[in-house]
C-alpha cells in the first residue's frame, strides 16, 4: 500500500476536484458497511472543504492508501493551531472487503509518525456503533469507559483494533435523534424570571459576536470529560465572525439560541443544516454557563431553536451527541423527544 499524504488549503485545485468523486464513494461504503444510515453519507462540500480551506485556527491533515491505483484507506486529522497545539483529532477506515490484512495499522501507524513530528502527541479518535450492533451482544464481555459510565462490546472490530493500538477507552457519547416538530411543540409552561432568549439563523449578529465566543470558550473547559480531549479553547469575536465565513462557504447554515440575563450571555445552542441535506440537522455546541444552571435553560434553549428550525428551515430531524455520564443533558434530550441513535466511542492516547 503506498500512502500520501495531503494537508488542506495546499493541493492543487484541479487535483482535488479530480480526487473528490474517489473520496466521495470510498466514505459512503464505509459509513453505509457502518450501518448509521444514509444521513451520515459524506456531503460533497464538507469532503471539499476539509482538502482545500485554509484558517488560521485548523487544518486538515488527510492520508490516503492506495494498492493497484485503487484507494483501500483512508484517514484525516483535524489540527487545532491557536490552542492545544499539542492534540490531534483522529479518524481512519479501511476498504471493507481488505479488512485484518494489516492496512489499517499500516496507515496509523504513518499517521502517528507524522503528527508525532509535527509535536502532536495528545491523540483523540472515535468510532461510532449503531444502537442494534451495540445490542445484540450484551452477554458477550464488553469494555467500560474510564469515566465509569457506558460500555462497548470488546468483540466489535473497531473496538478490538483501538485497543490494539494502544488508545484507551476516554468516554461514550450517545448520538440520538428527533423530530423537529416534537420539541417545538414543547410547552415548560411560563418561567418566573428574567432570562430572554434570542434566537436567529444564519452568521452570528454583531452585537452578539463576543457573547457566542464566551460560551464557546467555556463549552471547551465545562463539559464533562472536556479535559481528556484538550485543554481552554481560545475564542474571540474574529473566531466567531471566521467560523461563520468558513460554513458559509461550503454551505452549511446555523440555528442558534442564546439565553441572556441582563444583557449577559448565560447560555447557548446551536444546530447546523447543510444546503445538499437540507432535512438533517446536526446539534453543534449546547452549554448552559455553571453559574446559570438550575433554570431548565438547557430544554428552554433547545425548545426555541427546534421552534425557529421548523418555522424557518427544511430541517425535520435533528442527530445530537452527549456524553452519557452528562445525565442532566440527556434527560433535557428525552424530554425534546430524541431516542438513541447510536454509541460513540471516544479515544485517546499519549504519545510521549
Amino acid at each position: 500500500m503506498e500512502i500520501t499524504r495531503f494537508r488542506s488549503g495546499h493541493g492543487d485545485p484541479a487535483a482535488v476536484e479530480a480526487l473528490l468523486p474517489e473520496l466521495l464513494a470510498f466514505d459512503t461504503v464505509i459509513n453505509r458497511v457502518s450501518g448509521l444510515g444514509e444521513d451520515f453519507d459524506p456531503i460533497p462540500e464538507d469532503v471539499r472543504h476539509a482538502l482545500t480551506s485554509r484558517s488560521e485556527y485548523r487544518t486538515t491533515l488527510t492520508w490516503i492508501g492506495r494498492s493497484d491505483g485503487d484507494i483501500v484507506a483512508r484517514g484525516t486529522a483535524d489540527l487545532r493551531l491557536t490552542s492545544n497545539t499539542d492534540t490531534a483529532e483522529l479518524w481512519c477506515a479501511v476498504r471493507p472487503d481488505l479488512r485484518r490484512r494489516g492496512l489499517g495499522a499500516a496507515l496509523l501507524d504513518r499517521m502517528e509518525s507524522d503528527l508525532a513530528a509535527d509535536g502532536r502527541t495528545a491523540l483523540s479518535t472515535y468510532c461510532e456503533i449503531p444502537e442494534s450492533v451495540r445490542t445484540a451482544d450484551l452477554r458477550g464481555a464488553h469494555l467500560a469507559a474510564e469515566t465509569g459510565a457506558g460500555t462497548l462490546p470488546v468483540a466489535l472490530p473497531e473496538v478490538s483494533f483501538l485497543r490494539a493500538r494502544g488508545y484507551g477507552l476516554a468516554q461514550i457519547e450517545r448520538c440520538s435523534v428527533a423530530p423537529t416538530a416534537t420539541a417545538a411543540e414543547l410547552d415548560l409552561g411560563d418561567m418566573a424570571d428574567d432570562y430572554v432568549i434570542e434566537t436567529w439563523r444564519g452568521p452570528v449578529p454583531e452585537q452578539r459576536l463576543e457573547h457566542i465566543a464566551l460560551c464557546k470558550r467555556r463549552l471547551s473547559t465545562d463539559v464533562p470529560g472536556a479535559a481528556k480531549f484538550g485543554g481552554e479553547e481560545t475564542w474571540d469575536g474574529e473566531r466567531v465572525r471566521a467560523l461563520d465565513a468558513e460554513k458559509n462557504a461550503k454551505g452549511e447554515s446555523m440555528a442558534t439560541a442564546l439565553a441572556l440575563l441582563g444583557g449577559e450571555p448565560a447560555g447557548y445552542t446551536q444546530v447546523g443544516y447543510a444546503a445538499g441535506r437540507p432535512t438533517v440537522g446536526w446539534q453543534g455546541g449546547t452549554l448552559v454557563l455553571n453559574e446559570h444552571r438550575g433554570h431548565r435553560l438547557g430544554a428552554r434553549l433547545k425548545i426555541a431553536n427546534h421552534r425557529s428550525l421548523a418555522e424557518h428551515s427544511a430541517v425535520d430531524r435533528v442527530y445530537t451527541w452527549n456524553a452519557v455520564e452528562n445525565s442532566w443533558m440527556l434527560a433535557i434530550n428525552d424530554q425534546a423527544g430524541f431516542a438513541t441513535w447510536a454509541w460513540v466511542g471516544m479515544w485517546t492516547k499519549n504519545l510521549h
